[in-house]
This record gives structure tokens, sequence and C-alpha cells, in this order.
């Protein structure tokens, strides 16, 4: 006898309302994400509730409606979470980083990051543990799966074939073929990149160290002009392609132009040859006068 059994499963909800705010692990780029989130959980539909009409419970009636329907004003958090955006200390630290970094200032202290105390028996219990890793009994498949040492029994024994020893030298065709699978050679925007960074880097070589105090404006001045010179260059490379994307504009207009002058001659040529044929239906039809019959001739 045979049973069918019939599996509902649930909706599966991507993220809660409120996590932006109670979940530690919810991260938001922005202040202003946090605020499109706020609003999303003010303005959700969770919170539109229909409230019932007792004197028109029970009407089909339009100007009678059996229901309105509300905004619940009731705000579900409450007052001691705090609303604002988790980010901002995070963003202080990051201000301080950058400032120490370029600026030699020992009265300025980067607070360290403080990682909150766990404990191993409490409610974060389940962190410090973690399922085997058994490939055919996992239906998701784990991180690392180490490979296993054991061989297969039932396969078929490999045949090893011993490789030629590797010659120290190369031929020219064997340096031919190496290079050609390499691809294409470089061209000349991609040796001028090249050439670039090789120039900077040897720039970056004269500069002096940062706990060099002496040379710290000298270092503050070519870095400065280091940077208008990769300005200048950045303006000149958009005006090159400032000046392609006007050519290709310019192309394309002569050719939309071409193909409209070509497009009139065409309609030209037709209206031409449509009228001399209705000329020539008219000649016929009165070739009864001498100086019709002598147009007539000259036509056909």
């Amino acid at each position: 006898m045979s049973s069918t059994q019939t599996v509902t499963q649930g909706k599966i909800q991507a993220s809660r309302t409120h996590d932006y705010l109670y979940d530690p692990l919810y991260s938001l780029s922005s202040d202003r994400d946090h605020a499109r989130s706020t609003f999303k959980a003010h303005t959700g539909t969770d919170r539109i509730k229909r409230v019932p009409h007792f004197k028109t419970m029970f009407s089909d009636l339009r100007h009678h409606p059996r229901y309105s329907i509300h905004l619940e004003l009731t705000d579900p958090v409450p007052k001691f979470i705090p609303r604002q955006w988790r980010g901002y200390a995070e963003q202080d630290r990051e201000a301080l980083i950058r400032y120490t970094k370029f600026n030699y200032d020992p009265t300025v202290q980067v607070p360290p990051k403080e990682h909150p105390h766990v404990p191993v028996s409490g409610k974060d219990r389940y962190k410090f543990f973690r399922r085997p890793i058994i490939p055919f009994l996992q239906q998701v498949p784990p991180d690392v799966l180490l490979q296993s040492s054991k061989l297969d029994p039932l396969a078929a024994p490999e045949i090893e074939v011993e490789k030629a020893p590797t010659p120290a030298t190369r031929t020219v065709e064997i340096q031919t073929d190496y290079r050609d699978s390499r691809g294409l050679p470089a061209g000349l925007a991609e040796v001028e990149m090249i050439e670039r960074a090789r120039a900077k880097r040897a720039w970056e070589s004269t500069l002096p160290a940062l706990n060099d105090m002496e040379n710290l404006e000298l270092r503050k001045r070519m870095m400065d002009e280091q940077e208008r010179r990769e300005w200048a260059f950045r303006e000149q490379e958009i005006e090159k392609l400032q000046e392609a994307r006007l050519e290709v504009l310019k192309r394309i207009l002569e050719q939309r132009e071409e193909d409209h002058a070509e497009l009139n001659a065409k309609r030209l040529d037709r209206l031409w040859l449509e009228n001399r044929l209705i000329l020539r239906g008219l000649l016929r039809e009165a070739k009864g006068s001498i100086f019709v019959g002598s147009l007539l001739k000259f036509l056909l």
C-alpha cells in the first residue's frame, strides 16, 4: 500500500524588518542606506491594518465601506534601542588612520578596534562548534574539503609513463612556438602604459622616507608635482578621446548626409519616370494633331 506525503515549505524571508537595528552582523555602507532601511521599515505592508466599521461591517456598498485602511502608529522598536547608524565610529577611526598615515603627529592616537567578549558557555556557544565535513551526507558543499589520501581499490591501476628530461637549451623553433603561444604582442598603448609604470616606480624610489622629518616638505612638494603631471596627462587622454569621438560623429553625419542625398536622388528619378509615363499616356490619347504627333515621335 502506497502513501503520499505532501511537504509544504514555508516562505523564506531574506531579512527581517528591523535587522538593521538588532542584528550585529547586518552592515550598511552609509547613513543613506540606513535612512533607506528606516523608511522601508516604517512604510512596510506589515504596518498597514484593516480597521472594520461596526455599523457597516457587513455592507457591500461602495459608499458605505465595511472597513478602512490605517497605518499603525505604534512603534514596535523600544525607545532604548539606538536608532542612529552604527558606522560613525568606524568612519572616525578610518579618518584618524588616514590622517596619521600622511601626517606625522605623535599626539594623535588611533583607538584600538574593540571586539566584544563572547563567552563559550553563553548564548553564542553554537559559534564554537562545527559539523564534520562529510561530503556524501552534507547537502551544502563545505568551505574546505581535504583531499583523501586513500586510493580507490576498484579503480584501474594508473600506468606511469616516464617523461623525457627537459633540455637545458631551446632551439629557435621552440622559442618561436613559446612566443607565439603567449598571445598577441603589446601595442603602442600597452608599451606607453608599461613605460609610465616604470617611470613612476623609479620616481617613487627617489621619494624621501616618511620618517624623515627634515625632507617631509620636499616629499609633499614632489607628490604635488607628480599629481599635477598625472592630471595633465589624464586631461590629454580625455582630449584625445573627445577628438576621436568627434571624428567618429563627423563620419557618421557625413555618411547620413550621403545616404539622404542618395535617397533623394532615387526619389527624384522615380518621380521623373512616373511623370514621363503619364505624359506618354496623354500624348498617345491626343495623336490627332500634327504638333502632338511630331512631339510624340521626339519623345518616344
